[in-house]
Parts: structure tokens; C-alpha cells; sequence
């Protein structure tokens, strides 16, 4: 009888090589697929909260949901409360996001909380709420949207001293970073950047062109809203970058889309200077659709 022949030493370290360079050669497209993947389910989810934020705004006379800034997590103000930030107290607190009291469009989620977090922010950590069925279970970051911060509303209280809240969110937001100065002079409403409290209020630059909800870096994350410099050329709060160099935005006329950055990697961190080129266009591209100035002329920036 004729004997099989075997594989040799050196034709098994061959045929294992090869195998090794073609997994090294798929990991890179098979990494990028699971990004895209990840960010059609964002995209998804963005949606899904604008959703919610418009059968809001149908049910309170047009009015945006309270976007205050301050991560509380008061009954009544705040479009989505906590602290979500690395080390927050509601970085794994899905809690906060599922009471409809405390993040007021929860009731038109079903107390989903999956739409607040992208899966492209892979954070896990100890559950830090109190139902009993999640008690010491590893559970994923609770939210990385954040709100435009010159969009939504807040009560008289807060716009008197930002640190009490009395009476009903009805004003527009002073979207205190819009410019550059809010721990000296902060940004007050329409002076001279517009903000929107009611979703009519969005004309310029126009619903299509006003972004509502975007992926934040979670090393900019701490409240629900994204602060933006409309006057200076650097990041305050720093726009994500989980789907290959992208970071999905959810537009005040219902659409979403997933914007590619012109440079890839990280941006700044706060209050750095944006030195990249093309960082600067990313940052002039966000810009024109945060906010607009009143006066109708958009100034050179600094």
C-alpha cells in the first residue's frame, strides 16, 4: 500500500505565513466595513432622536426641548440629563436617559437608550444605576450625542444666573460659547450669533443647513450640548471621529448624514488652536451650519 506524504516543517510554516498575510492584509477593509456598518446604525439612531425632538416640538407650540448646558438632571429641563463624560457620574447610568422626567424624549423613544450612544465609542464600565437587574454588570457608555448649543430652549431662572431653574423653558438658548467667551463674557441670544427656540425660528442658515444632534468626541463629552467658537479657529467641545475619520450629524429638516473629515485622526482637544489646514476647513465647514450672525454677513473669523 502507498504511503501519504506529509507536510514538511517548513511547507506548514509557509502555508501558516501566507495565511498570516492575508488576515493582515483583510484586517484593514474588514475594520473599515465594521465602521461603516457602525455608522448606518448611528446614522439610525440620530434619526431616531430627531424624531423624537420634532413630536416634542409638535406637542410644546414649537418650542425645542430644553438644551441648558449644565447636565443637570432636574425634571422638566434638560432634553437629556447627566454627565456623560469619562469619569461622569452618568458615564454608565442609562438611568438618567430613561426617565422621561429627567431626559424628556424618552417618552417618545419607549425608553429606548440605545439612540443616545454610538457604537463606534466602544466604553464599557460598571452600571452605576439602581435597577437591581443591572447591578454589577458591565454595561456600554451611556450617550455620545450632544445638541447643537445654539439650538433649544431654556427656563427665566437659568437665563438669569445660570444656576437656578424657575419657570417654563419657553426662551431661546444663549449659546454661551458661540463666542469664545463664556467663562468672561458669555454669548447672550441673537448678539450677535442667532439661536433657535423654536423650530420655525431655523431660517438662517436654513433647516437643511442647521445641524441638531451630532457624535461627540467623549473627550469633549460632559453635558448634552456641543459648545462651538463661531469666532475663533479652534475646537471648545471636539466633534467625533468614529466612522473612518466621519462623525454622523442629525439636520434641524429631518435628514442625516455622515460627514467625512478632511483630516483624519483626532481633532484638538479644548481650546486649541486648529494649526491643521485642513482641520481649518472641517472647522469653517462646521461653522457655517451651526449658527449665523445676525446681521446677516458672516465675518472672517479669527
Amino acid at each position: 500500500m502507498s504511503r501519504r506524504r506529509a507536510f514538511t516543517l517548513i511547507e506548514l510554516l509557509v502555508v501558516i505565513a501566507i495565511i498570516g498575510i492575508l488576515a493582515a492584509m483583510l484586517m484593514p477593509a474588514l475594520s473599515k466595513a465594521k465602521q461603516r456598518a457602525q455608522g448606518i446604525l448611528c446614522l439610525n439612531g440620530g434619526k431616531q432622536l430627531l424624531i423624537a425632538i420634532t413630536m416634542y416640538v409638535n406637542d410644546n407650540s414649537d418650542f425645542y426641548p430644553p438644551n441648558p448646558d449644565d447636565a443637570n438632571v432636574l425634571p422638566g429641563y434638560n432634553w437629556v440629563g447627566g454627565n456623560a463624560s469619562v469619569g461622569g457620574l452618568d458615564e454608565f447610568n442609562p438611568d438618567v436617559l430613561k426617565d422621561p422626567s429627567r431626559s424628556l424624549l424618552s417618552s417618545y423613544l419607549s425608553g429606548n437608550t440605545a439612540m443616545f450612544h454610538c457604537p463606534g465609542d466602544n466604553r464599557m464600565g460598571p452600571y452605576s444605576g439602581l435597577d437591581p437587574k443591572l447591578v454589577g454588570q458591565q454595561v456600554s457608555a451611556a450617550r455620545t450625542f450632544s445638541m447643537n448649543q445654539a439650538v433649544g430652549t431654556i427656563d427665566p431662572g437659568y437665563d438669569a444666573n445660570r444656576h437656578d431653574h424657575i419657570g417654563a423653558p419657553t426662551l431661546p438658548v444663549n449659546g454661551p460659547w458661540l463666542n469664545g467667551q463664556a467663562l468672561s463674557n458669555p454669548h447672550r441670544r441673537n448678539s450677535p450669533w442667532l439661536t433657535y427656540g423654536k423650530s420655525t425660528s431655523v431660517t438662517t442658515p436654513g433647516p437643511a443647513m442647521t445641524w441638531v444632534l451630532l457624535d461627540e468626541d467623549v473627550r469633549g463629552l460632559n453635558d448634552a450640548a456641543f459648545a462651538f467658537d463661531m469666532e475663533n479657529s479652534r475646537w471648545i467641545d471636539v466633534p467625533g471621529t468614529y466612522h473612518n475619520s466621519g462623525c454622523g450629524f442629525a439636520f434641524a429638516d429631518g435628514h442625516s448624514e455622515s460627514h467625512k473629515w478632511l483630516m483624519s485622526g483626532l481633532k484638538p482637544t479644548f481650546g486649541s488652536p486648529i494649526t491643521n489646514p485642513q482641520d481649518h476647513q472641517d472647522w469653517l465647514w462646521l461653522r457655517a451650519r451651526t449658527s449665523a450672525d445676525s446681521t446677516g454677513t458672516m465675518p472672517v473669523p479669527n
